[in-house]
């Protein structure tokens, strides 16, 4: 029995190897079963041998056999046992890889009367019973992984001891087998199988007397086997979420959580963010959100990263809606003005309006609106254009309104680059309006520059253009300067806009006037590529 028990060891630690290889996926872990034998032992061959002085008393199975054939004396003689059906019990301890393979710890006991013992000459029964006791590491492979009714085959190897009641044997025992599972709930299973083994030729000696003896067996077999992990077969759903695994995109959904047709939680304000999880559920559509589904305000100024005009504001200031403090500012990009004046285009009263609102809902606030130029033109033309262009927007968001006190028009005329005159491109960024946050609003109506024409001047101070008589000399020196470069630009940038400039080099300063109107046409043609204002 020692050997039987070292064996039975043996296999155990087998299955354990074999059970750490699983990785860690739905359905796998260990499960214990209880197995009820239906056995045939086959009727075995044997060889009884007797040496001088041995005794045969105390043999129950063979004594008297042996003692008519050989008639008490030493010799050998030949015998078929044959063995009654019976049943047997077994318990096992197994372990469920992911896919089909499943390893198995078994161990079985098993009784069989042996009916008789034949020599051919003569036959004698018997009272005696075979007793073998096995324990044994199968190897199974389940088909049909996804049904409730599995088929399997396998086989399984071991240790077993036989035992006659005149001796016993430990033997190594092999078996093949086949059946099948049913699972009765994902944890409770029937087992019904057929199992067929052979072992090593048995030996026993006793008192001088040796027999040699041969075992085989075959079985049906039924039990249940209880796991220690969901069995998955059938319309699959593990998250409980009423979409079947085999079409959920989102497997592991929390319970109770709502999904869509694909298995995944809902997202009502399409931001990446479930509706279980996101704690401001009606982000604008296309707003950059972080983990908990609000809008990111990276400075932390109350406004989200997506409508905050001015996202570098220090902490702990006061800001308007749309994200700007004191001192900072905007520029209102897409307020344009129709050629050579300062009224507004219908694009540009869109942008204001936009504004107007900003300013309505931040009461708080005193601003400056500052229109620029580029260098293009007389400095005093500049300067003037500026300011009244500045003036336009003012009035303009007057009458959407917002309180004048709080408003400043101011010009700058090209006074404030922002980039190069040299080129196109930096001109246009140049010409431009600006709304600067210049302080809390206390009631008073702040002081401001404002141009006045005269009444010589035209009645419409929008296309309000300075007296050419009052340029200087130094100024047409300029403004004929200016008009040769305008043409060589116009000629190597193969440009689309007209100057169509007229210019004799014996102009007389009245004959400066038109050429001073074309430069200014020139920048409003360009200026129509001024920049939008995102409130």
């Amino acid at each position: 029995m020692k050997m039987l028990w070292k064996s039975a060891i043996a296999a155990g630690v087998v299955a354990a190897s074999l059970s750490s290889a699983a990785n860690a996926e739905e359905e796998k872990g260990f499960y214990v079963g209880g197995n009820a034998f239906y056995t045939q032992v086959f009727d075995a061959d044997g060889t009884a041998t007797v040496e001088a002085g041995g005794v045969l008393d105390g043999l129950p199975l063979l004594g008297d056999l042996l003692g008519g054939l050989l008639g008490g004396t030493s010799g050998s003689a030949n015998f078929e046992t044959s063995y009654d059906e019976d049943i047997g019990y077994g318990l096992t301890l197994g372990y469920k890889f992911t896919g089909p393979w499943r390893a198995e710890f078994e161990y079985r006991s098993q009784e069989n009367d042996i009916d008789s013992v034949d020599s051919g000459v003569a036959s004698f029964s018997s009272d005696s019973t075979l007793e073998t006791t096995s324990m044994l590491g199968n190897l199974w492979y389940d088909f049909n992984m996804e049904e409730a009714i599995r088929p399997y085959v396998g086989f399984g190897l071991g240790m077993a001891n036989v035992d006659t009641g005149s001796g016993d044997d430990d033997v190594v025992i092999g078996q093949l087998g086949a059946g099948v599972s049913w699972f009765l709930s994902p944890r409770l299973a029937l087992d019904i199988g057929y199992r067929f083994a052979m072992a090593d030729d048995p030996s026993y000696e006793n008192g001088g007397t040796k027999v040699d003896s041969e075992y085989g067996s075959q079985s049906v077999m039924a039990g249940v086997r209880y796991n220690f992990f969901d069995a998955q077969y059938g319309v699959q759903d593990e998250d409980g979420d009423g979409v079947p695994d085999e079409s959920d995109q989102c497997l592991g959904t929390p319970k109770g959580v709502q999904v869509d047709s694909v298995g995944c939680p809902l997202d009502g304000d399409n931001d990446g963010v479930a509706d279980y999880l996101d704690k401001c559920p009606n982000t604008p559509a296309g707003a950059k959100v972080n983990a908990e589904g609000c809008s990111i305000d990276s400075d932390n100024d109350g406004v989200a990263d997506d409508d905050d005009v001015c996202p570098n504001t220090p902490a702990g200031e006061r800001v308007m809606s749309n994200g700007c403090a004191e001192q900072q500012s905007v520029v209102l990009r897409g307020v344009n003005f129709e050629l050579d004046s300062a009224q507004l285009t219908v694009n540009a009263e869109t942008i204001l309006d936009s504004v107007a609102t900003t300013l309505n809902d931040s009461p708080g606030f005193d601003v400056e609106l500052q229109g620029h130029t580029d260098s293009t033109g007389s400095d005093s033309y500049n300067m003037n254009l500026s300011q009244n262009r500045a003036q336009s927007v003012k009035n303009y968001l007057s009458d959407q309104g917002v309180s004048s006190s709080r408003l400043t028009a101011k010009g700058y005329g090209e006074t404030q680059p922002v980039a190069s005159n040299e080129t196109r491109a930096g001109r246009s960024e140049n010409r431009r309006v600006e709304l600067k946050v210049v302080g809390q609003d206390e009631g008073v109506m702040m002081e401001e520059e404002v141009y006045m024409p005269s009444d010589e001047e035209d009645e419409d101070p929008y296309n309000y253009m300075p007296e050419d008589e009052a340029a200087d000399e130094e100024e047409a020196a300029d403004e004929e300067m200016m008009e040769e470069e305008a043409a060589e630009e116009e000629a190597a940038e193969e440009t689309s806009y007209d100057y169509d400039y007229d210019y004799e080099e014996e102009s007389s300063t009245e004959e400066a006037a038109p050429a001073e109107e074309e430069e200014s046409s020139s920048d409003a043609a360009e200026e129509a590529e001024d920049f939008d204002y995102i409130p």
